[in-house]
C-alpha cells in the first residue's frame, strides 16, 4: 500500500474517533484508500442512501479533514449495495469497517 506506515496509523486513529456514534444498522462496511496525501473512502449501505445517512457520512468526512492539513485530500462516497449482494473491495482498497453478516462474503 502506498503511504508511509505513520500516515496510515494517522488515518486509522481519525477514522476511529470520527466512526464513533456514526455506524448505523444499514452501514455494510467502510474501504478506504490510502494514497498519499489523498484519503478515499466509500461507505456502503444496504439500500440506497437516504439523505440523512448521506449526511452522516459528510460530518464523518469533516471530522477526518479537520485532523489533517494540506496538502491531504479526502474524498468520501455514499453507496449502496442491497443483500445479498457481496461487499466488494476495489482495487487497492482495504476495509476499516465490515459489518458481520451470516452467510455473505465480504
Amino acid at each position: 500500500m502506498p503511504g508511509s506506515l505513520d500516515f496510515r496509523i494517522q488515518v486509522l486513529l481519525s477514522f476511529q474517533r470520527a466512526l464513533w456514534d456514526m455506524v448505523t444498522p444499514p452501514l455494510r462496511g467502510v474501504a478506504i484508500l490510502l494514497a498519499e496525501p489523498l484519503i478515499e473512502a466509500r461507505f456502503i449501505y444496504e439500500h440506497e442512501p437516504t439523505d440523512d445517512e448521506v449526511q452522516i457520512v459528510a460530518e464523518v468526512e469533516t471530522y477526518v479533514i479537520a485532523d489533517f492539513t494540506p496538502p491531504t485530500n479526502v474524498s468520501f462516497k455514499v453507496v449502496g449495495a442491497l443483500p445479498p449482494a457481496p461487499r466488494e473491495l476495489l482495487p487497492r482498497e482495504e476495509w476499516i469497517y465490515l459489518r458481520r453478516e451470516a452467510g455473505i462474503e465480504a
